[in-house]
């Protein structure tokens, strides 16, 4: 177990710099949802505005997070650092959405995600952006706070703030499906 987050760390550390403090998921998928959903956990909630399995622990590793910095354009790693795992697995945020709508786990347009969700927008650029909903009409995001340029900062923050301040599209949200390998 040790191996395995210090190794992840020092991967972190070597690929980008140094990043905020996160939280690994040293003991596997527990509080993950797993490549598919009918894999793991993380089935479509019933009822919008649900909550996740899982969510409880990666709302307390969002909120550990706030006022940190070091995510300079990184949002699918942080929104994956939240939980738990040490990257998305994607090259950007756009392409995770698109892999969520390809395998039927977005939820187009639905502006009452579940506490845990991954909520997606569309920037007019090839990235896009995706933060993580905390409940109460709040995402942890990054970068929408920064007042020196690079700063990477990571801020809790109202769901609207994105398009009002950005210009942005929302555009759905989805369970975070991360590759178990």
């Amino acid at each position: 177990m040790i191996i395995k987050a210090t190794l992840a760390t020092a991967l972190l550390v070597s690929s980008v710099g140094l990043m905020a403090p996160m939280a690994l998921a040293v003991g596997g998928t527990e509080d993950t949802c797993a490549a598919t959903p009918a894999e793991g956990t993380c089935g479509t909630p019933a009822g919008a505005g649900g909550e996740l399995p899982g969510a409880d622990k990666a709302v307390a590793r969002a909120l550990r997070l706030v006022g940190g910095h070091g995510y300079y354009q990184l949002c699918a790693r942080l929104a994956a650092n939240i939980w738990g795992r040490p990257r998305a697995g994607y090259f950007s945020a756009a392409e995770q959405w698109r892999q969520m709508v390809a395998t039927n786990n977005a939820h187009p347009g639905d502006r009452r995600p579940p506490t845990g969700a991954l909520v997606f927008w569309e920037t007019g650029g090839p990235y896009g952006h995706v933060a993580v909903y905390v409940g109460d009409g709040r995402i942890v995001s990054n970068d929408i706070g920064d007042t020196i340029p690079g700063e990477g900062g990571v801020y809790l923050v109202d769901f609207a703030l994105i398009e009002s301040q950005w210009g942005v599209t929302y555009l759905g949200w989805a369970p975070p499906i991360y590759s178990t390998t």
